[in-house]
């Protein structure tokens, strides 16, 4: 395991933010879960990089954005399903790598490589074991992994595409709305005629459809492009996340918290498509998800511990 120091552990604040004891454990189980992922791609070759907040952090910060509460990285298309597989049967058995490829119940684009299946709530003495291996921290904690495709250089196949995408996303991401709206099976008929593939109406249908928007963004060969992207942004509508394909050439090393991490050599093209080129300029931001991460976690501990105690009274 990872060898953090004791001091890593102290409440700090770093540029007038005040990071708890809590957050400094849940990234130290980040930062040694990142670790596990960088061996096992080195070990295998393959190219693998940090990128949005945890590859502006690394930029500006050497490390974390004091604000930030999670580790992004990225792998090519081809290389995520072979990582994914990897990682799966590499790292230890009580560490989860969800994926559509991996776990029947994810139901994101990326991955999502974490530490346990599900928090300690102080019930399961194995849990609990794994509690004092991670620091005292009884949270699930880990890495997204998102995989980038390319995308068409023609604008007419580009937009095709993409339209396409959006379509398999969106029946993917929205499928109850649909369904209860009584348009699902319209949509998923057209998709199914353009795309030649026939979803199961089963209990893995959104399965399905994520792998089918997967298969939507692989389509685009590499020397039909001069671009990649994480095919969500577009759906999205962002399209300006795309990059260009000459800034991952090659790799840097750069200093993140005690690691030593890969950045693309095109580092501050992508950082300024993503963030403007006033990157290195902290301004506190939130998240996609809620700060904490771990809030939710917490308060099922909390619940858990309260209704115990009740429990005991009565």
């Amino acid at each position: 395991m990872l060898n953090i120091p004791d001091t890593f552990f102290k409440e700090e604040t770093r540029n007038g933010f005040l990071i708890p004891v809590p957050m400094k454990r849940a990234w130290a189980i980040q930062l040694t879960m990142l670790d596990r992922t960088l061996e096992i791609a080195r070990k295998h070759g393959i190219r693998i990089w940090v990128d949005y907040g945890t590859l502006l952090g690394t930029v500006r910060h050497k490390g974390y954005i004091p604000w930030d509460d999670d580790i992004d990285v990225c792998v090519m298309r081809a290389d995520y399903l072979n990582l994914m597989n990897y990682l799966k049967y590499e790292l230890p058995d009580y560490c989860n790598v969800y994926s559509f490829y991996t776990d029947e119940r994810c139901d994101q684009p990326k991955g999502f490589i974490t530490n346990r299946s599900v928090i300690d709530i102080g019930t399961n003495p194995k849990e609990s074991e794994l509690t004092a291996l991670y620091i005292n921290c009884p949270y699930v904690a880990g890495l997204d992994l998102y995989p980038m495709d390319y995308v068409p250089a023609d604008r007419n196949t580009r937009d095709y595409v993409k339209n396409l995408y959006i379509a398999a996303y969106s029946l993917a991401m929205n499928m109850e709305d649909y369904i209860a709206s009584g348009e699902f099976e319209e949509y998923l008929s057209q998709l199914e005629g353009i795309t030649g593939r026939k979803i199961k109406r089963d209990e893995h249908m959104k399965n399905s459809l994520w792998k089918l928007a997967d298969s939507i963004a692989m389509m685009t060969k590499p020397q039909e492009s001069g671009h990649v992207i994480w095919y969500p942004h577009l759906a999205m509508g962002q399209d300006r996340m795309l990059r260009k394909i000459s800034w991952f050439k090659s790799t840097l090393i750069m200093p993140f918290e005690m690691l030593e991490v890969p950045v693309p050599e095109g580092y501050n093209d992508i950082l300024t498509v993503c963030y403007t080129d006033k990157y290195m300029t902290p301004k506190r931001g939130g998240t996609a998800h809620g700060y904490p991460f771990y809030a939710e976690q917490e308060r099922k501990i909390m619940l858990h511990n309260y209704l115990g105690k009740m429990k005991d009274i009565f």
